[in-house]
């Protein structure tokens, strides 16, 4: 079955919204037994839509048109649906109904272009929109099924997991297509690619119903693993053969699983220690403890967090001797371990972790050159400080110190509390 998806939008091809949707349906795809054949972003052109509506669906079999749903005037998506099917646009009834009980909650009248949204290529199949304004319809094109949907992640989500996947999940059956795929993705951190592939390369051969992908996102990567079989039950024993033959192979490089992340890892490890954490931040400038708080109940563990970037206040907030700072410097393995003690003291934490370094471009030297940081971890068995040299931008260097951070205390933290 060859699915395809068509994403609408000038925003996505100006680099204005980074295109999440596709990225989320490929991997619920792959748990229903199907692969996106490929995805197709045009702007909001009419002739451009109608173009890739005619060409998509001369080849496809099912299609995901997102986004062109809204009411302003660059919303060309249904009106181009109907053209494209022969047909003229209608008001749904049912649409209008659950928009005006939306509205009326919210204490807000509909304008003229709202009642846009409420129109749709006239014998099409409709879908109520559970979390927006504009129904999902269904329409039979050419040779494929094309399901359009609002582009807004929120309601793209929602309609696909209700009535997207189920209807094409509908489709393989009347085709007769059993066939089933399991997916993971094992996330590690500090190994690049190549000794990542290198690493895994000899499980290919003994896994042939397996197929190994590889995804970087700076500083992980992942290795993802796509096992098929004939039953959903056969495709996760396929699945966890290979899973277990990979683990080892990746050693304490392999922090995650699926939609695991460092945070999140660290976070579990503290709250089933009973431990806390407190952070001392520089060149960071506080990302680690976003990090740390993008996970909900980080509060259980995290404390707080000093972005001392000035020396003054890392002296006032966290402690640092005065003479430490200018006999040493600010970059310096003695200013990180007394960042780190200070930290801890403050908080009453069992960790604290700090960071001090050079993201640069500029403020490197010979001795100390761009990409230098020191990383402290203040604890139970005392302070300790490792010293990096990071290579790249300055996003990268602070990426790579954040991750580094939160890397050594999961390393530390890993089984029971002593």
């Amino acid at each position: 079955m060859r699915i395809e998806a068509l994403c609408t939008g000038d925003e996505l091809l100006t680099g204005v919204t980074t295109d999440t949707n596709s990225t989320w349906f490929q991997q619920r795809l792959l748990e229903h037994g199907e692969q996106i054949a490929r995805t197709t972003v045009v702007g909001d052109v009419r002739e451009e839509i109608l173009e890739a509506l005619r060409t998509l669906s001369g080849r496809a079999d099912a299609v995901l048109v997102s986004g062109g749903l809204g009411p302003t005037a660059d919303d060309l998506t249904a009106e181009v649906a109907a053209q494209a099917a022969g047909v003229p646009l209608v008001i749904h009834e049912g649409a209008l109904a659950a928009l005006r009980e939306r509205f009326a909650k919210r204490g807000l009248a509909i304008t003229e272009n709202n009642m846009k949204q409420v129109m749709v290529p006239a014998g099409s199949e409709v879908v109520l929109n559970p979390a927006g304004s504009a129904p999902m319809f269904i329409l039979r094109l050419g040779k494929a099924v094309l399901f359009f949907v609002p582009g807004v992640p929120r309601e793209y989500r929602a309609l696909v997991e209700t009535a997207v996947l189920p209807r094409i999940d509908a489709l393989r059956a009347e085709r007769g297509e059993t066939g089933f795929r399991a997916l993971r993705l094992l996330k590690t951190v500090f190994l690049p690619e190549s000794h990542l592939d290198a690493r895994v390369r000899p499980l290919l051969a003994l896994h042939p119903r397996v197929t190994f992908g590889f995804r970087t996102h700076f500083p992980e990567n992942h290795l993802k693993l796509m096992a098929e079989g004939r039953s959903p039950e056969e495709a996760r024993e396929v699945l966890e053969a290979a899973d277990a033959a990979a683990r080892p192979l990746l050693g304490d490089h392999l922090f995650g699983v699926d939609d695991e992340t460092m945070a999140g890892v660290v976070g579990r490890q503290l709250l089933s220690r009973r431990e806390t954490l407190a952070l001392a931040e520089s060149c960071t400038g506080g990302r680690i403890g976003d990090m740390l708080t993008d996970v909900p109940g980080a509060s259980a563990y995290f404390l707080g967090s000093a972005v001392a970037y000035a020396n003054d206040l890392k002296e006032r907030w966290v402690s640092v001797a005065h003479t430490t700072l200018v006999e040493n410097g600010a970059v310096s393995q003695m200013v990180a371990g007394e960042m780190a003690r200070g930290a801890r003291r403050s908080a009453e934490s069992t960790w604290a972790l700090s960071v001090t370094g050079i993201a640069g471009p500029d403020g490197g030297t010979p001795e100390k050159p761009v990409g230098t940081v020191f990383i402290g971890l203040d604890g139970p068995d005392g302070t300790e400080v490792h010293a990096h040299r990071f290579h790249g931008d300055r996003e990268w260097v602070r990426s790579a110190s954040a991750y580094a951070a939160l890397d050594w205390l999961r390393l530390r933290t890993r089984g029971s509390a002593s």
